[in-house]
């Protein structure tokens, strides 16, 4: 077989290469779950600029990433997050997931009181949504678990 037929044949196996990937492809019903933004909280990093690509694939979005970290109402663990764990904070408060990870954590705490295994649950649910909420409870963990009350 000579280089031309070699091209034949290649041609006709990438032709039922995309077939086959084509119909695969229509199967497929991903369950990919809510919004991110139907928890209600909208991320700190929400702020867009849309600038055109100019390439022919219409409009790219870039984020705008806050630069600094302001403590809440001067509570304690604000504080030392603010301090000690800025990057992870904002990189949370930046992530739709996280920031609704953030905000579900909060409810946690609050419905758990004082009650030392129902906190620990809080976090540890908290840690394990992603590498970004993993971040963070790191941080906190090294340098503000007293202050914010981490078993």
């Amino acid at each position: 077989m000579g280089p031309r037929g070699i091209a034949v044949g290649l041609r006709a196996g990438l032709a039922a290469i995309v077939a086959v990937a084509a119909s695969a492809c229509s199967s497929f019903d991903p369950r990919v779950g809510p919004s991110q933004e139907s928890c209600g909280v909208e991320a700190l990093g929400a702020t867009t600029a849309t600038t055109s690509a100019g390439y022919g694939y219409g409009t790219t979005t870039s984020h705008m990433t806050p630069t600094t970290c302001q403590a809440d109402a001067g509570a304690a663990c604000d504080d030392c997050e603010s301090k000690w764990c800025c990057s992870t904070r904002l990189a949370c408060y930046e992530d739709p997931v996280c920031a609704c990870a953030d905000h579900a954590l909060d409810a946690c705490i609050a419905a758990a009181g004082g009650n030392a295994s129902a906190l620990g649950a809080c976090w540890s649910t908290f840690a394990n949504v992603g590498t970004v909420e993993a971040a963070r409870v790191a941080c906190q963990v090294a340098w503000c678990q007293q202050a914010c009350a981490i078993p």
